[in-house]
């Protein structure tokens, strides 16, 4: 019995130093997992430039307790002073790595690393804003630690890993908080050997990766968009940043264990988000101002999808290589590779591409969020949800122009003309019932009821025959300031042309004009066939980021304007506009659209806006009330509904789309000159989505 004590005494302290570092420790197949993740961290972190005079100076300025006389680590507020201490440590780090530094391996730098690391810890500053204690801090501090290890002791490398705290349970962290957090859970896994911790973090990466039917819930949408902070459409910030995620980790995975989490199912969910959501979203270097929140606050943070995100891709989801290589080829440059329409009906969006074009118009309902102020970023976005609109046929129109924008002249928006009705205070829900669109895929229509800060009106947009038709109609507001309908504010191309009394003329810049009967400009046409006291006008405009950012950069910075608006006057009663853009074309083109147009506006009242396309025999109808409408040419349409309607005449028959702009009714019975439809609207994750029938005569 003694001897078979000793050989199982033996065996426990053989099995014991298979984990030389405690319980953390492994050997054999699982530690070549963990190694092999470390080296593809290691290798991330290392794939940016260092400034060697930027090193030289951190290095000889940080202090013999470890800290920088230039930072502040006390003053607690919402910002987060003491960051810049672990941007130092981490390019620090990195040019200690780094085989191409002239600081590679050196014990002076690392010396100076572990002073900065010892103070951190001590120290552990902290903010009035909980993302820079759970995700921003970890994240930069957790860059450059995983850097040191195998350079340092395994003991210090584990006491500064302490800092780092699995948040993985916190099942408030959804989205892109979500995949923050597991990225700080993985580093730690992979700094301290913890397999287990380290199929935590993917796991949790991973369950983003599902369909989230609950309206006010973050993430992932049935229809293709995302949403981050409630029902708030954010494909483009939070939501093009957990895409570049997602790619990363399942292509980190890849060849590991933990690649299986990442189930046919989930990565078929990534594809479709991406090509059928964020896909239409963007236009060449582009990417659409409404989907960003209150990103567009901030310098460069309105561009389309990252290539290497793309790359990713092809190698994640080799099924669809070619519809990748299609977006990249069109982020170059290339024609937009799928032509048509598509109603986000859980975001309140409409898109319509053409092979060299984008429009799109962006409302609110009282099911979304339509943008937000938090962090005093965007405190001028009030009107961003309220009917914006984007208008681009280079993706340049609006590139870093928010700066120098003219926030109560937002594209598209129906606004009060004063710069304080602009201002952005937390969440701007939406309160309006009636809000929706009707898409068949190639063309559609959306519309809302505004009734915001006193201001009254109905706006629908008709997407169809590569034009977008806007209407307004029973504009209201009781207060003495003018009231106005921005067609379109972007940066000026050098020269426009204007149409007035049959005369046209070209303008360059500074210079202003009244009452145009079309205006073109930058490849795109403006007309305006029911008047209106329209104002063209071309100048510099001034401001900075500081402007719309608290943390932006104060310099003062200057662009040449192209604006466009309809003046509604002060205190306007029933007023209404209507104007096309027509996107696409030259000058010539141009005109030949407003001689072949065949397009005719029918109604533009507060009970019905139509229109109708007497060539095509197309009949697209917003219902604000039940009623009667007739279309011409012996077209009379009835409902018994508020509804959005898109009907195409087909041989034999008709081509009916409908969809329910109040989300809540069951169906709608329609008459067709006498013909009676009946038509049951989508329910559950749908609902709000486009039937489409055909009805034979």
């Amino acid at each position: 019995m003694v001897k078979r004590s000793i050989i199982i005494a033996c065996l426990l302290c053989l099995f014991s130093n298979c984990f030389a570092q405690g319980n953390n420790s492994l050997i054999g197949p699982a530690q070549k997992e963990i190694d092999e993740l470390t080296h593809r961290l290691v290798e991330s972190h290392l794939n940016v430039e260092v400034s060697p005079s930027a090193i030289e100076h951190d290095m000889n300025t940080i202090q013999a307790d470890g800290c920088w006389l230039d930072i502040n680590y006390d003053t607690v507020v919402i910002a987060f002073p003491a960051g810049k201490h672990l941007e130092r440590l981490k390019e620090m780090a990195v040019a200690y790595r780094r085989p191409d530094s002239k600081y590679c391996g050196s014990k002076y730098l690392l010396d100076k690393i572990l002073l900065g690391f010892d103070y951190y810890y001590k120290k552990q500053p902290v903010s009035k804003n909980w993302w820079h204690i759970d995700i921003g801090a970890p994240q930069d501090y957790m860059a450059a630690l995983i850097l040191l290890k195998g350079k340092i002791d395994k003991q210090l490398l584990f006491h500064y890993s302490s800092y780092l705290k699995d948040r993985t349970g916190n099942h408030a962290h959804k989205g892109k908080n979500r995949t923050w957090v597991s990225d700080v859970t993985i580093h730690k896994g992979c700094i301290e050997d913890d397999l287990n911790l380290i199929r935590i973090g993917f796991e949790s990466i991973a369950s983003t990766l599902k369909i989230i039917p609950e309206q006010g819930d973050e993430g992932i949408k049935i229809d293709g968009s995302f949403h981050q902070h409630r029902a708030q459409l954010y494909s483009g910030g939070y939501g093009m940043s957990m895409m570049d995620d997602l790619a990363k980790y399942i292509k980190l995975a890849d060849g590991t264990e933990f690649s299986s989490v990442f189930t046919p199912d989930k990565k078929k969910i990534l594809s479709d988000v991406l090509l059928k959501g964020h896909q239409l979203f963007g236009y060449r270097k582009a990417f659409d101002f409404g989907t960003v929140g209150r990103n567009i606050t901030r310098n460069n943070s309105v561009s389309n999808i990252s290539v290497s995100t793309l790359d990713l891709m092809m190698q994640n989801d080799p099924d669809n290589i070619a519809a990748y290589q299609e977006w990249k080829k069109h982020i170059d440059g290339a024609p937009f590779p799928i032509s048509g329409n598509k109603y986000f009906w859980k975001s309140d969006i409409m898109v319509y591409h053409g092979k060299n074009y984008y429009l799109s118009a962006k409302v609110v309902s009282a099911r979304t969020v339509g943008t937000e102020m938090i962090n005093m970023e965007n405190f001028r976005g009030y009107n961003l949800p309220l009917g914006a609109t984007n208008i681009m046929t280079t993706g340049k129109e609006y590139k870093n122009i928010y700066p120098v924008w003219d926030w109560t002249k937002i594209p598209g928006t129906t606004a009060i003309q004063n710069q304080d009705s602009a201002k952005l205070t937390g969440y701007l829900f939406g309160t309006n019932n009636f809000g929706g669109g009707v898409s068949n895929g190639k063309s559609g229509i959306i519309a809302y009821e505004h009734n915001y800060k006193g201001l009254r009106a109905k706006k629908a947009y008709f997407f169809m025959e590569d034009a977008m038709f806007c209407l307004g109609t029973d504009i209201v507001f009781n207060s003495p300031e003018y009231v106005a309908t921005s067609v379109n504010q972007c940066f000026f191309a050098g020269n426009m042309t204007v149409g007035t009394n049959n005369v046209a003329k070209t303008y360059m810049k500074d210079v202003e004009v009244e009452n145009p009967t079309w205006v073109y400009h930058d490849n795109v046409g403006y007309i305006f066939p029911s008047g209106g006291n329209v104002v063209v006008c071309t100048r510099t405009q001034i401001g900075s980021w500081r402007n719309i950012n608290i943390d932006g950069d104060e310099k003062k910075l200057s662009g040449d304007i192209f604006n466009i608006w309809i003046n509604h006057g002060k205190k306007p009663v029933n007023e209404s506009y209507c104007y096309i853009v027509v996107p696409d074309k030259s000058l010539m083109d141009f005109h030949s659209f407003m001689t072949r147009n065949r397009c005719k506006v029918v109604k533009n009242n507060k009970n019905v806006q139509a229109i109708r396309n007497d060539a095509k025999q197309i009949y697209a109808i917003v219902f604000y009330t039940p009623g009667t409408i007739d279309m011409g040419n012996g077209m009379v349409v009835s409902s018994d509904k508020k509804v959005l309607l898109y009907i195409e005449k087909k041989k034999g028959g008709y081509k009916i789309s409908a969809a329910d702009p109040l989300y809540c009714q069951k169906s709608v019975h329609l008459k067709l000159n006498n013909m009676a439809v009946s038509l049951i609207f989508p329910t559950d994750a749908f609902t709000g989505s486009t039937v489409t029938r055909y009805y034979k005569n």
